[in-house]
């Protein structure tokens, strides 16, 4: 009876025991409320297009050939129509995209202004050709971008040097660092734009501390030209020195807007945006040039840590550039604790001329990737309150 009884106190104790452990291991942590934990890092869930929901990341989006002039021509006034009827406007050209701005938005959003900024040209570079194309557009223009979001304005590119003799004398690259300025005080403006200059502010990366979700965000960039078009534009002679200037930035993220001009000048923006990266510690390459998207591609950093490089974001909202069909907004979701990318997604457009729209647009599987495979999106989550014609697609990082 001794023995029994023995037997009959273990099998309890170790019942009592085990139960005890199982109601353990069944409670809920409740500080378990972040993203991250109710998604680990590979299953994270396509984060919504309204920034607002998206608390734990820094959300960055970028766009392609911008701009609102039309070729030999004075700058249109933005209260004057273009031949579809419409006003020379960047904003209402915008408004028509998306009146709720939520595509476009995100916390940083950048444009590659095409166009060289100002009220007039009195000379322009060249003659008008089937081949030979200037820009110059009103400054208003911007403004209009800036208050809708736009706070990363790249200057350096193919069209920086379109009018050498303009207001006062100055050349097109002078000019538009002007009215920069100009729009700078005006408005007030907290954003970064870089690309003209004179020389010693053209070779250098422009950093700005940005107030982003109650966070304070160093933010560094610099817009460079792989062309030999240099005075007073950021081109590729001022290559090592932009590139050391944003390694040496007491930046938390780096951005690289590269523009290139022929197909030899396109691979020269890959070597150079995958070095950025790789070797000066780069977060993000926004590449144009080529008029059509090219391959968006991971990139490892020495550190271990991975970047992003968009080849090419195509056209965007410009008179003068024709439909051809292959488009994007591309947009990096990036750790507000940890400054490393988490989330980049692809969201095609469907663009002629200075319309844009979600209509229309290609299949975003077909955005091109070099190393990665795309995740469709389909949660009405994400586009809620945004065009019913929206799509896009994603990948988590790290991959």
């Amino acid at each position: 009876m001794i023995k029994k009884n023995y037997f009959i106190c273990i099998a309890l104790l170790f019942s009592s025991f085990s139960s005890h452990i199982k109601a353990e291991s069944v409670k809920p942590n409740i500080n378990q409320t972040d993203v991250f934990a109710q998604n680990p890092k590979k299953n994270l869930a396509p984060i919504p297009l309204d920034s607002t929901k998206a608390d734990n990341f820094i959300d960055i989006r970028g766009m392609g050939d911008s701009g609102m002039a039309l070729t030999y021509r004075q700058p249109p006034s933005p209260d004057s129509n273009l031949g579809d009827g419409l006003p020379a406007n960047f904003g209402v050209r915008l408004d028509r995209l998306d009146a709720t701005g939520k595509s476009y938005r995100g916390d940083l959003s950048f444009l590659n202004w095409e166009n060289v900024v100002g009220i007039r040209c009195n000379t322009f570079r060249g003659t008008s050709s089937r081949n030979s194309f200037t820009f110059v557009s009103h400054p208003e223009n911007l403004a209009q971008a800036y208050e809708r979001g736009f706070n990363l304005i790249g200057l350096a590119n193919n069209h920086s040097w379109d009018c050498p003799r303009g207001e006062n004398g100055l050349d097109g690259a002078l000019m538009t660092a002007s009215h920069m300025a100009n729009l700078t005080q005006n408005l007030g403006a907290n954003w970064l734009w870089h690309g003209v200059g004179k020389p010693q502010e053209k070779n250098v990366a422009v950093v700005q501390t940005m107030e982003i979700k109650g966070r304070s965000v160093r933010v560094a960039f610099a817009s460079l030209y792989l062309g030999g078009a240099c005075n007073n534009i950021t081109c590729i002679s001022d290559r090592d020195a932009i590139l050391r200037s944003l390694r040496d930035a007491h930046a938390d993220i780096r951005i690289l807007s590269l523009h290139s001009w022929k197909d030899q000048t396109q691979q020269q923006l890959v070597n150079l945006g995958s070095s950025f990266i790789r070797q000066y510690n780069g977060d993000i390459v926004f590449g144009h040039g080529p008029h059509v998207w090219r391959p968006v591609t991971i990139v490892n950093k020495l550190s271990g840590k991975q970047g992003i490089m968009f080849q090419s974001l195509g056209n965007f909202i410009h008179p003068n550039l024709r439909a051809r069909g292959q488009d994007m907004i591309g947009r990096v979701l990036i750790d507000a604790d940890t400054f490393e990318i988490r989330q980049v997604q692809g969201i095609p457009l469907r663009v002629n001329s200075a319309s844009a729209t979600f209509e229309g647009s290609p299949n975003p599987s077909t955005i091109p990737t070099n190393n990665f495979t795309w995740r469709p999106i389909n949660s009405p989550e994400w586009q809620e309150d945004v065009s019913p014609h929206i799509r896009g697609v994603y990948v988590n990082l790290p991959y």
